[in-house]
């Protein structure tokens, strides 16, 4: 079948993205994928397309590039039909219980398909629908767990490592941040705008992190849990450093996303991080069916005493000595202070934010 080009995009199930496309033309080795994003099916390129036409209605579409009349019903035929196309086909192709993928082919043939061309391609529906459904129900598994679980967690998962009860014992950076008087937030605020809010927040949060190498671990409320593991490539210098790096990145994140808070009535956002480096058991816990990857030990809890500490000492970022020996320029003592469950005042370091 002489085709000259080739286009599949496929809708899929994402947070973010609202699919795929692959795409092929005469003299390419082999099809390019690029994603499909909300905002561009929102453009007039898509909205005055074919593919919303065909989408849409899931009727077979032709489009005879050699009559001027047809070429003249959408812009992107005369591009087809100036690279020397004759003839534009295009299939709703259903997958799954309710999925739809968009397939569009050409041929610069004069004269076009003919009809036992088209008869032998439409044969091969039903399969190309099944392979997408499996390929896209893999994807999707891997979309959500990435999306719910952080890439490394969910890779331990396709793994198989789901046992109730499997864990390791992982050095990390541990980086915990908590939003200051998000209890008035909450009361102020209606929910959707609430909402938007703590996606925003988030994002200067999480942004940073994965700037800087780090896995964020959960979001529990206000406050982000992410981790910096130490591993061949990551030394507890590294991993201490660019935890620190990600503390000062978020909170410049931050000022601007709080200072446009101002301007939209809300008010100023001020959030504490604190940092920490020791041992940790990383594992899956929880009841029998409803299960969850996390870390825990007495590291975790000392994390958390010293984020509480960031509110009650006013400090944007604080770091215990063992995150502070690796930092330079060496960062400010702000002295002992008594950790609940530690028999003796722990000293706490202000890092230095970077010139």
């Amino acid at each position: 079948i002489p085709l000259s080009r080739m286009n599949l995009g496929v809708f899929a199930l994402h947070p973010e993205m609202a699919g795929y496309a692959v795409s092929w033309s005469e003299g390419m080795e082999e099809p390019t994928e690029f994603p499909v994003t909300r905002e561009d099916m929102l453009t007039p390129m898509y909205l005055n397309s074919p593919i919303k036409v065909l989408v849409d209605q899931r009727q077979p579409l032709h489009f005879n590039l050699e009559c001027q009349e047809d070429v003249q019903q959408y812009s992107v035929l005369s591009e087809f039909r100036d690279n020397g196309n004759t003839d534009y086909r295009g299939f709703a192709i259903p997958y799954g219980e309710e999925g739809v993928a968009a397939l569009t082919f050409c041929t610069n043939r004069p004269g076009g398909f003919t009809p036992a061309e088209i008869s032998a391609i439409e044969e091969l529906f039903p399969l190309l629908g099944l392979l997408i459904d499996l390929v896209e129900t893999r994807r999707l598994s891997h979309t959500v767990l990435r999306t719910y679980l952080g890439r490394n967690t969910s890779q331990r998962v396709l793994q198989g490592k789901i046992q109730r009860g499997q864990g390791e014992h992982i050095t990390a950076a541990l980086w915990l941040c908590d939003l200051r008087k998000f209890t008035v937030l909450t009361d102020r605020l209606e929910p959707q705008v609430l909402i938007h809010l703590m996606n925003r927040y988030f994002d200067c949060m999480a942004e940073a992190v994965w700037a800087n190498g780090g896995e964020i671990l959960k979001f529990m409320g206000d406050a982000m849990l992410a981790v910096f593991r130490i591993t061949e490539q990551r030394s507890p210098k590294t991993a201490s450093q660019q935890a620190v790096q990600a503390g000062h990145e978020a909170q410049q994140r931050l000022s601007v996303l709080s200072q446009a808070c101002v301007d939209e009535g809300i008010g100023p956002l001020q959030a504490g991080v604190a940092v920490h480096l020791g041992e940790v058991v990383y594992g899956n816990i929880g009841a029998k069916t409803r299960l969850d990857f996390t870390v825990m030990g007495s590291n975790v809890n000392l994390l958390a005493r010293l984020q509480t500490l960031t509110a009650r000492l006013a400090e944007p970022m604080l770091v215990t000595a063992d995150i502070a020996a690796h930092l330079s320029p060496d960062p400010d003592s702000i002295g002992e202070h008594e950790i609940k469950g530690l028999e003796r005042p722990l000293e706490i370091f202000r890092p230095k934010p970077p010139e």
